[in-house]
This record gives C-alpha cells, sequence and structure tokens, in this order.
C-alpha cells in the first residue's frame, strides 16, 4: 500500500475513533437524563400526567371522642364546612383573590399572594382556604361555583370542646411550618389538625385515626366525572380520662377569679380524679383558628392562662415540708415521737434572728404538736440537727425535685444542696439556708402534683403510684382496646409507726382546736391535712402592708376519710394570704362533695 494512502487510513481511522467518543459522550448524555426522568423524578412525573384527567382527595377522619370516667363526653366532634381550593385550576389569582376578599373579610392582596405561591409550590394539591365557613358564606361560594371552579366546600369534621380541664384535655389546632419540618406528626399534612398540649398532644396517635382516600375523574375545570376509587378514612381510638367530670367542675368553680390549683387523687391507685388549673381559656378558639388579637392577649396576660399550675406551676411548698422534716428526724433518730423543743417565738443563729409564726411561741412541743400547732421554730432546731444533705435525700426520696411520671408536660422543681446551689448561683451554702428549708422556705420548689403524690404515699402505706391520667381506650364501635393498669414507682423509706404517727399528727391539724386547720374541719367526713403559708418575699417590718403580688402563697393538702383514704386534695391559691381561711375550707368542700354527691 502506497505510503500517502496509508497515512490517509490512519487519519480517518483517528477520526472514527474521536467521533465514536462524542457519539458515546452524547448518547450518555441522554441516558442519564432517561435515567434522571424515568427513575429519580418518575413519581413526579407521573403525578402530573395523572392529575390531567384524575385527582386524589383525601378523607379527614373523625378524631376520638374524649369521656371522663362516668362517660361524660368531654370533647366531641361535629360537622363543619371548610373552603379549600385547587390551585392548577386557577386562571387568574387576582380574580380568585378580590373574590374571596369581600366574602372572608380578609385583604386581598395577602390573599393574592398567597395564591400565587400555592399556585407554584402545590400545583395538584388542594390547599384548606378557611375553616368553619358560615351558612351565609357557603352558600355565597356555592352560587359561584361555575365562575370560580378552583373553590370547592367540604363538609368535615371539627372538634368541639366543653368548658371543663382544658389544661388536661389540651386542644387541637392546623399543624404549624415548625412542626412539619421537625417532623413532629408524621402522619399530618399542611392544615391538618393536630393535638398541641394535654390529652390532645400526648395520646395524638390514638385519637388522630387514619386519613381515606377518594380517586376521582374530573373534567378540564374540575367537575368530578366519576368515582374510581374509595378507601374509607378510620376514626381515631376514644378514650376515658380518670377525671370524674362533677368533680372536676367544683374544683373549677372554688377556683374562678382565683388564681391557683387544685388536684385531686386516688391514693390507692395514682388515679387523678380532678386537676384544676386557674386562669383557663376557650380551646375551641384554637380548633377554627384564634384571631391575632385574641391570641396577644392571651398570651401577654401576666396570669398565665396557659400554664397548667399543677403540672408545672413551681412555689415554695411552706409548712407542708414540715411532715418531711418530720418524718426524717424520727428515721435518722435525731429525735423519737417523745423529744421536746421548746419554742419562745425566736431562734438565734449565729448572728440572725428566725421567727416563728406565733410570736408569743409555742412552749415545750414534741412532733406530732409541732405538726398540729405548725411549729416553725421546732423545725428550725430539728433542721440544723439534720443538715441540708439529710433533708434533700429525703425530699427526694419523697418524689420532689423530679418528674413524677405524667404524661403531660411537668416542671422538676427544685430540692437544693451545697452542689446545686454552687451550679445555679457560684455562691456557696449557708447554714442558715437549711434552717428555711426545714420549713419549706428558701430555694425549695415543687408542684402541687408532686405534694400529691407524697401526700398519697403518707396515707396509703408508703407506696409511691405514677400519676394516671387515662382510665382505658375504645374503638369507635365500643370494644375496650386497653384498659389502663396502676403503676408502682417505689416506695418511701420510712417505717409504718413513723407514718402513723405523722398520720395521727394531720388528723389533729384538723380536729385539734389547736390545730392550724381546725377551722376547716368537716362534720361529715374525718379529714387530715396540713396547711402551709409559702413566703413570696421576707417579711416587712409591722404595720406595712403588703400588694397583693407580694402576699404568701396558701397551701392545703389532705386526705379523708383519715383511717381508709380514699381521696388526696392538694389546693394551692397564689397570693391567698393565711392557708388555713382560704386553702383549707375549699379542700374540705371538695373532699365532702366527693363523699356526699
Amino acid at each position: 500500500m502506497p505510503l500517502n494512502q496509508k497515512r490517509q487510513l490512519e487519519e480517518w481511522q483517528r477520526r472514527i475513533k474521536h467521533l465514536s467518543i462524542v457519539v458515546t459522550f452524547c448518547f450518555g448524555i441522554i441516558f442519564l437524563r432517561l435515567w434522571h426522568l424515568q427513575i429519580l423524578d418518575g413519581e413526579k412525573y407521573r403525578a402530573l400526567s395523572e392529575n390531567n384527567h384524575l385527582r386524589v382527595e383525601f378523607i379527614s377522619p373523625c378524631r376520638g371522642l374524649i369521656y371522663d370516667r362516668h362517660g361524660i363526653l368531654i370533647a366531641k366532634n361535629s360537622a363543619c364546612f371548610n373552603l379549600f381550593l385547587y390551585p392548577d385550576l386557577i386562571d387568574s389569582p387576582k380574580r380568585y383573590a378580590a373574590f374571596l376578599a369581600g366574602i372572608l373579610d380578609k385583604e386581598e392582596g395577602e390573599l393574592f399572594s398567597y395564591l400565587k405561591r400555592s399556585k407554584k409550590r402545590y400545583p395538584f394539591r388542594p390547599i384548606l382556604i378557611q375553616r368553619s365557613l358560615s351558612w351565609k358564606q357557603m352558600a355565597y361560594i356555592e352560587g359561584h361555583h361555575f365562575e370560580f371552579p378552583a373553590l370547592a366546600v367540604k363538609i368535615e369534621p371539627i372538634r368541639v370542646y366543653y368548658p371543663l380541664a382544658s389544661h388536661l384535655v389540651g386542644y387541637i389546632s392546623e399543624i404549624t411550618r415548625e412542626q412539619l419540618r421537625q417532623g413532629n406528626f408524621p402522619k399530618a399534612r399542611g392544615g391538618d389538625l393536630v393535638g398541641q398540649c394535654g390529652v390532645e398532644r400526648t395520646y395524638e396517635d390514638l385519637l388522630s385515626g387514619i386519613k381515606g382516600k377518594r380517586l376521582l375523574e374530573v373534567d378540564a375545570v374540575g367537575r368530578e366525572l366519576r368515582l374510581i376509587k374509595e378507601i374509607e378514612s378510620r376514626p381515631g381510638y376514644n378514650l376515658y380520662l380518670t377525671i370524674d367530670a362533677r368533680l372536676q367542675k367544683y374544683a373549677e368553680e372554688f377556683l374562678k377569679k382565683k388564681v391557683g390549683a387544685i388536684i385531686c387523687l386516688d391514693p390507692n391507685t395514682g388515679q387523678i380524679l380532678a386537676m384544676a388549673s386557674s386562669p383557663t381559656f376557650d380551646q375551641n378558639l384554637f380548633v377554627r383558628g384564634i384571631d391575632p388579637k385574641t391570641w396577644s392577649k392571651l398570651k401577654n396576660d401576666q396570669n398565665k392562662p396557659f400554664q397548667n399550675r399543677v403540672t408545672s406551676g413551681l412555689y415554695p411548698p411552706g409548712s407542708l415540708f414540715k411532715v418531711i422534716t418530720a418524718i426524717a428526724g424520727l428515721e435518722e433518730g435525731i429525735i423519737s415521737p417523745h423529744t421536746k423543743f421548746y419554742c419562745n417565738g425566736r431562734y438565734k443563729f449565729g448572728n440572725r434572728v428566725f421567727h416563728c409564726w406565733k410570736e408569743s411561741g409555742h412552749g415545750w412541743l414534741d412532733v406530732k404538736e409541732a405538726l398540729i400547732q405548725s411549729c416553725d421554730v421546732f423545725f428550725y432546731k430539728l433542721g440544723e440537727k439534720l443538715g441540708i444533705k439529710c433533708l434533700s435525700r429525703y425530699a427526694k426520696a419523697f418524689g420532689l425535685g423530679q418528674d413524677t411520671g405524667i404524661e403531660i408536660n411537668e416542671a422538676k422543681g427544685l430540692v437544693p444542696t451545697p452542689v446545686s446551689k454552687w451550679a445555679i448561683w457560684r455562691r456557696p451554702w449557708q447554714k442558715g439556708e437549711t434552717l428555711n428549708v426545714a420549713i419549706g422556705q428558701g430555694p425549695l420548689l415543687t408542684t402541687p402534683l408532686q405534694v400529691a403524690v407524697f401526700f398519697s404515699a403518707i396515707c396509703n402505706g408508703g407506696v409511691i403510684y405514677k400519676p394516671q391520667i387515662l382510665l382505658k381506650v375504645e374503638d369507635s364501635k365500643g370494644e375496650v382496646i386497653e384498659e389502663i393498669k396502676p403503676v408502682v414507682k417505689g416506695r418511701l423509706p420510712v417505717h409504718k409507726q413513723t407514718l402513723d404517727l405523722i398520720v395521727k399528727a394531720l388528723a389533729g391539724v384538723m380536729e385539734s382546736p389547736l390545730g392550724t386547720g381546725y377551722r376547716a374541719r368537716s362534720e361529715k367526713i374525718p379529714i387530715a391535712g396540713k396547711t402551709g403559708t409559702a413566703q413570696v418575699v421576707s417579711i416587712p417590718k409591722k404595720g406595712k402592708k403588703l400588694p397583693y403580688i407580694y402576699k404568701d402563697h396558701a397551701w392545703f393538702a389532705g386526705f379523708a376519710p383519715v383511717h381508709n383514704p380514699k381521696i388526696v386534695v392538694v389546693v394551692l391559691i397564689e397570693h391567698g394570704g393565711h392557708a388555713s381561711s382560704t386553702a383549707a375550707p375549699i379542700a374540705k368542700d371538695i373532699i365532702e362533695a366527693y363523699f356526699t354527691g
């Protein structure tokens, strides 16, 4: 072969090789693009194709009902008209915004921006525009359906609450963007109503049910042509709570125009019979969408109506803590039931004088008499002998400073120690602070629920129960799915003879003429209990009148009947002053109502 032909052949072979590389590269790009369209984005384009003639609609399930222990309805469902919009059928967002602004009493510009954004983000998904339309609004929109085919009115269930136990039951409202982003509610979509607090939040999975689906064939303007397939929704489970609705209502009546909390427990099971916190709020405001003005008023209320004071209100327990101090002294052998201390109305410790509530003093007292008369000096002296580490150990053994285990949100409180004080405030513990803790003052903080748990343990023989709010779960047909059994968390490290002595002392608080609760004694039911007055500020100079917000908190914790307890009642009135005249009479009336109906 001539040399020049050979060179031409090599040149052609090189060109063909380069061309094949280019062709292979081009086909590779085409293949990758097809793979991307069909595999990675296949679902997306399949949905776009199907939505040209098919539409999937979700069917909202009926939320489970909530009852009290006797079957009295607390939260139910009702029907309402909800307005939806199909963004893919909007021809002119401006025209729709102008139409809706007058009907829904909303800003046209705001609606226009929302419609444009929805058309871009969710072109084939129905968007909730307005919940719970009035009859007039519904009729007007339906009358203009052919002019505005992108709008659809649907009948859906809506939650209705009876005005009872709002902090315990909680409420539902539309899921927020933050909750969607964090995945707090895996089954929920934008626009869904979900539990935000209380029982509604804790048992969201049981109450919410399962959505149904409808596959529809529609024409170019969104009119339904035929139903292709339907999967029915499944209603949520019904919940029976442990509370007694009648007792709950009675407790809430006592707290009207007051700031405080009431908790009633069955000491033999840990079941909560009533849980009232005041001020309260209307849960129904959140279901349909609360207006900004009302929300701002509730949110900025200085009395914090959204706070459940039973589980998250933190207060010094005052003289209620003397029960723990007395038990610690007896169990540690620091005192015996016959040991007596003298009270002259004051106790000098170092260069500071600690005062008793009774200026003239109580004289010689043993531990039972000291509890009955709530002598401060007796417990100052006992607390000094015990020391802060011992007091803290017993306080924690009684459940203070830790979760009770209740399913709804709660605060732990604080049981102070030298270590915790240094960690929080970077200050060393002062010996005088131990005396304050011994009578339930100082940095010691607890919740009414924790107090109810430890008083239950005192009267039931030392068993610490987990507070229970759910009694049983039923399906929509009334078949019991689960019955909740009492849960024992532990036992008090206390001998029976010590508990017997404490119970006798608490009975004396109510029955002895010298007892701090004598004025609230009952002629119908034998009650044992302890009053407590927790200082908010130090005692002012004599004759100086305190503003309301600086008045002492009033406590009462008690149980009845004394020798076979069936109920524990704890009452806290913020800035209520003397417990014997505010908190104790309320507890007495609640106990009598519980036993007499």
